[in-house]
């Protein structure tokens, strides 16, 4: 089986917050990204999957005003690349149980920093953070035939390492779970509640005191699926629980687009993972 997943992202984040509350500091005026991503996996055998990610920031954008004159900081180009391999430790296709674990590597897209008119840019708005990291995934599935209802329990750890500027992201920890029910055969509404943790960052050996937090965010999604291997969804991310270390930029939403296709590559091994009837 090879999967292909495509997708454009949106985010957009206006005034301060200090730890969960709103705060009197202004600097940036507003901020927005738009990232385009691919996803590419393979089956290898029927436990094991090879996965390729890759994105592309289209932008990343700083918008400031001081004193009625407007300044803008727009960033651009590729972020990072994610070489990983999955394996199922659990498959039990009769009571719909599924356990998979992952381990990746991220390469950044370049080591060097981003140079807009002469000036280099602030992380904040750099595509990629030149440097390495190490991804670890545990996902956990359970269907309910009578119900319907899928559940998924998704977990990814991203730890990283100092880039050649001295600087070092916060290692970052997601947890989501899911849950999904199918409706007119084609058509699956799926919630999910998504908490991230993201640990201080370091420059120069020393804590950045405005960095790191954790969050909470809903995200209700619909999926139209069509010719039994495209899926088209649309999904939106509303935070609503924030805590931030120190004083930072507050993030409002974010939307995405997908588009997942799935291609049975051999028609022997599509028909041993069909489900005992």
């Amino acid at each position: 089986m090879l999967q292909i997943n495509t997708y454009y992202k949106y985010g957009y984040s206006t005034g301060y917050m200090e730890h969960d509350y709103k705060s009197n500091f202004g600097f940036v005026k507003n901020a927005n990204s738009g990232y385009t991503g691919l996803q590419v996996a393979y089956g290898l055998t029927k436990r094991i999957t090879i996965d390729l990610d890759g994105g592309y920031y289209l932008n990343r954008t700083q918008n400031f005003s001081f004193f009625g004159d407007s300044y803008t900081l727009n960033g651009y180009g590729g972020s990072a690349i994610t070489l990983s391999g999955r394996a199922s430790v659990l498959k039990d296709t009769v009571n719909d149980v599924e356990v998979t674990l992952g381990v990746g590597l991220k390469m950044p897209w370049s080591r060097q920093p981003q140079i807009v008119d002469g000036v280099e840019l602030t992380e904040d708005v750099q595509p990629c953070n030149g440097s390495y990291g190490l991804s670890l995934r545990a996902f956990i599935f359970k269907e309910f035939d009578k119900s319907g209802v899928r559940l998924f329990l998704m977990h990814n750890t991203t730890l990283s390492t100092i880039n050649d500027r001295n600087y070092k992201e916060g290692n970052n920890y997601t947890t989501s779970l899911y849950a999904s029910k199918t409706f007119f055969k084609n058509l699956t509404l799926i919630g999910q509640v998504r908490n991230e943790v993201r640990d201080y960052a370091f420059r120069d050996d020393k804590v950045v005191s405005s960095s790191g937090g954790f969050r909470f965010v809903f995200v209700p999604q619909i999926n139209y699926s069509f010719k039994q291997k495209y899926n088209l969804s649309v999904l939106y991310e509303l935070p609503f629980y924030q805590y931030y270390y120190g004083i930072q930029l507050h993030d409002q939403y974010a939307f995405s687009v997908n588009l997942n296709i799935r291609l049975g590559l051999n028609k022997k091994v599509n028909a041993e993972c069909e489900k005992p009837k």
